[in-house]
């Protein structure tokens, strides 16, 4: 009896011991909700969706449907890529590549099509925003990093022979078979240069 009388008399300090420890489990759990995220997981998450600024090109394109050495400004965007043409200082339009099309200055079409007359018969439907984007061509066949942080592409597919070099500030596309070409550089003014 004297044994009951004790543990009766703690049972109210045993519950109230389990309901702090309860409450202490629960507000650790929410100590995320209410508490600031770590900023390195924030700046990664801003990151993915910040786009990049426009920036000003020298870019030169030699393919069989068209011809074009100028300037141009590369906007890059999370759905759309867009280069749009200078031409003596005035836009003469622009190439947007889109996520399921192309457009070649107001001139749209499904990508795998506008690839093919765009590049050749030995083309893919994101081979222009792998170039644009500076990212490998053809899943990085040939592939071989240079002096300088650059990486070159040197293969033969189809009976054709590619070349293909990115280095920062300078993307070059050459089917050496065909002779299409696109050549995109970082504009440096040259006022800026000699400074």
């Amino acid at each position: 009896m004297c044994l009951h009388k004790t543990f009766t008399g703690k049972l109210p300090h045993i519950f109230l011991g389990m309901f702090a420890c309860l409450f202490l489990v629960s507000c650790a759990s929410l100590q995320n909700f209410f508490l600031p995220k770590d900023p390195g997981e924030t700046t990664s998450k801003k990151s993915e969706n910040i786009q990049k600024a426009p920036q000003f090109k020298l870019v030169y394109i030699k393919t069989a449907m068209f011809r074009f050495y100028d300037y141009g400004i590369l906007d890059i965007e999370p759905k759309e890529i867009k280069l749009e043409l200078f031409k003596l200082g005035k836009s003469i339009g622009s190439i947007s590549v889109k996520r399921k099309e192309i457009c070649f200055l107001n001139d749209c079409a499904p990508k795998w099509p506008a690839a093919k007359n765009f590049f050749g018969k030995v083309s893919y439907g994101d081979l222009f925003d792998d170039i644009l984007l500076s990212k490998d061509i053809f899943n990085g066949i040939g592939k071989q990093i240079i002096a300088g942080g650059g990486i070159v592409q040197r293969f033969q597919k189809s009976g054709e022979i590619f070349f293909y070099e990115r280095k920062p500030g300078h993307t070059l596309f050459r089917n050496m078979s065909t002779g299409v070409t696109i050549s995109i550089d970082d504009y440096v003014d040259p006022s800026l240069e000699s400074q």
